[in-house]
């Protein structure tokens, strides 16, 4: 019998809408456009438990609508999957079979944990070399990177991550024991540290040979999803 997914997955660019789309700031974007063909291919089945989304809004104010789709989705999708095993459940219980179940008509387990994949540009690493960092500023400095800080802020402040000390962790629902993984695509970085140089570097479109780096990146960090989406409940 197939394994199937051991959590629900929220896979999120950030970056900044045109007319700066196609800038190394927006580098997050460019790699989840090279992602979606390959999560269709490499994981045709799994749809039901990962979502991808582009925030729509500068980088700086990405937060506060990130949070608000991500809390939508995992509890309309939370809710369509205890669906589903309720149905299923009824079938296996009428039904004289003694068939096993399989993954197309039960799910292994009626409660997922959900981990938010925030895909980034990187001035810290070199141009389409990728870093993965488990956790939030708590684990690894953000670096100032203002998309991060906007969404680390938001989910601070509603107690989702890192967990609230005073709220009741159920274990229940989807964002009680939420997960963050941040995946950077390295952009370089100019030779001045200036502030001005830098802005520019970032707001600068990128080179063929750039986005080429970006869509060569793809694949190992479709594996890294992948390893993700099966990753049981409670591991680091």
């Amino acid at each position: 019998m197939d394994i199937l997914p051991r959590r629900l997955i929220f896979i999120a660019s950030i970056g900044n809408p045109k007319p700066y789309y196609n800038t190394r700031h927006s580098a997050g974007h460019l790699l989840l456009d090279a992602l979606k063909p390959l999560l269709e291919v490499t994981l045709p089945n799994t749809g039901l438990y990962h979502e991808t989304w582009q925030s729509p809004t500068q980088m700086n104010i990405t937060g506060p609508k990130l949070v608000r789709r991500l809390e939508q989705w995992a509890s309309e999708r939370a809710s369509r999957l205890e669906r589903i095993a309720s149905v299923a459940a009824t079938r296996a219980s009428s039904s004289s079979s003694s068939t096993t179940p399989t993954p197309n008509n039960l799910p292994a387990q009626t409660t997922y944990p959900t981990t938010l994949i925030i895909l980034h540009d990187e001035l810290s690493i070199a141009m389409g070399k990728v870093r993965i960092i488990r956790g939030g500023p708590e684990e690894f400095s953000l670096r100032g990177h203002r998309g991060l800080v906007s969404i680390c802020e938001t989910l601070r402040k509603k107690g989702l991550y890192p967990r609230s000390s005073g709220a009741k962790k159920t274990g229940t629902g989807p964002l009680a024991d939420l997960s963050i993984l941040r995946v950077g695509i390295g952009i370089g970085r100019p030779s001045s540290h200036d502030t001005g140089a830098v802005s520019d570097y970032v707001l600068a479109t990128v080179t063929d040979k750039e986005l080429k780096a970006y869509q060569a990146a793809a694949m190992p960090v479709v594996g890294t999803i992948r390893d993700e989406l099966f990753r049981p409940a409670g591991k680091v």
